[in-house]
């Protein structure tokens, strides 16, 4: 099988970012699973280097080349002849600004979540309107891949894309994390502390939220350190406010971007992960966490609590003390080296490259019958 598959997610700053590590999980599973694929990554040569994309004798580069201008435009000019140059038997669609695609070729687009629509506030006017036509463009196609089951109920509910059509197929994670041994917490850093991996926007709930139930839970444990990581200074602006109000210098660690394998490493050695987020399309560092064995607390995202289970301490209600018991209930719950960590790890070889590649392969395969291709 020849697969085209938009690997523009991988230039740029999501590159380093969930859609980027998606691209990049999803291309490497693909290309281990089955020996006989053929992958043709289009890129943007306007937008920089693929970060850390796959390479070898089976991956081929397709450039999506244009005028200076909206790749989102260009894309709905050009998109066919993009595509039928990739001379492959289906298209993967893996973000927003799919190209319009050639008459007659298969393809499968991937939905991430919903979140410019529902909370149009927390971002731009072009940047709703960019996401408001990519989604309705994506939602067209034959099969339409929603990342958790959350994703999928609200393409029914707000969009009437037909049941029928959607796939629910979880992101995979780096297969890094499954290896065995992982180096376990954060340089110069000593004794248990909790973990934010989700970056600063507030539908994060890190002001509204993390921060008031982790102040509350260091007036009972002296010893215990919050780690907040990603953002830039601007964006941490309010966090660090309510630190600075609240005294908690000695208690709050902000790291800036994790790379990978420091990333890895201060997920493996933590006390616990907390995702404090309102809504979430599916929950990455949750999934990681379960991936380490690490115990896990989670707010009210309906996507994330899904995706965990029984398996996180979750709370009871949209409150910051609602979070603070979540937090207490998943720091006095077993470690990665527990009988719990093995069951969250057991729980999260369902979002190994491996499997969802088996998944995402069948998936291809019926869309190309369907077709008739």
């Amino acid at each position: 099988m020849r697969l085209l598959l938009d690997a523009r997610p991988l230039q740029g700053p999501t590159g380093a970012r969930g859609v980027g590590g998606y691209v990049r999980a999803l291309a490497n599973g693909l290309l281990l699973s089955e020996p006989a694929l053929e992958l043709v990554l289009l890129f943007d040569p306007r937008a920089g280097e693929l970060l850390a994309a796959p390479t070898g004798p089976r991956v081929h580069l397709l450039a999506a080349g244009g005028p200076p201008g909206p790749a989102i435009v260009w894309g709905r000019l050009l998109g066919p002849r993009w595509l039928r140059r990739g001379q492959a038997r289906l298209w993967h669609a893996t973000f927003l600004a799919a190209p319009r695609v050639p008459a007659g070729m298969p393809w499968v687009a991937t939905i991430h979540d919903l979140i410019p629509l529902r909370h149009p506030r927390r971002f731009t006017r072009r940047q709703r309107i960019v996401f408001s036509r990519s989604l309705r463009w994506a939602c067209a196609a034959p099969r339409v891949i929603a990342v958790s089951h959350a994703t999928a109920s609200q393409l029914d509910r707000e969009l009437g894309v037909d049941p029928r059509r959607v796939v629910v197929i979880p992101p995979p994670l780096e297969a890094e994390l499954y290896e065995a041994a992982p180096d376990r917490g954060i340089e110069g850093l000593d004794g248990p502390y909790v973990i934010h991996l989700g970056g600063f926007d507030p539908l994060k709930g890190v002001v509204t939220r993390l921060l008031p139930a982790f102040a509350e839970l260091a007036q009972e444990q002296a010893g215990l350190r919050l780690v907040l990581t990603g953002g830039t200074r601007a964006a941490q602006a309010p966090a660090r406010a309510f630190v600075e109000q609240h005294r908690l210098h000695d208690k709050v660690l902000f790291t800036g971007q994790l790379e990978a394998p420091a990333r890895r490493a201060a997920i493996a050695g933590a006390a616990v992960v907390a995702v404090s987020s309102d809504e979430e399309g599916f929950g990455l560092p949750a999934a990681e966490a379960l991936a380490l064995g690490v115990p896990l607390a989670v707010g009210p995202a309906r996507a994330t609590r899904k995706l965990a289970g029984n398996l996180a301490a979750l709370s009871t209600d949209d409150s910051a003390p609602g979070f603070a018991r979540a937090l207490r209930q998943a720091l006095a719950s077993g470690g990665p080296d527990s009988p719990e960590g093995s069951a969250r790890r057991r729980h999260a070889r369902q979002f190994s490259p491996a499997e969802v590649a088996r998944r995402m392969l069948a998936l291809y395969s019926a869309v190309i019958e369907e077709a008739g291709a």
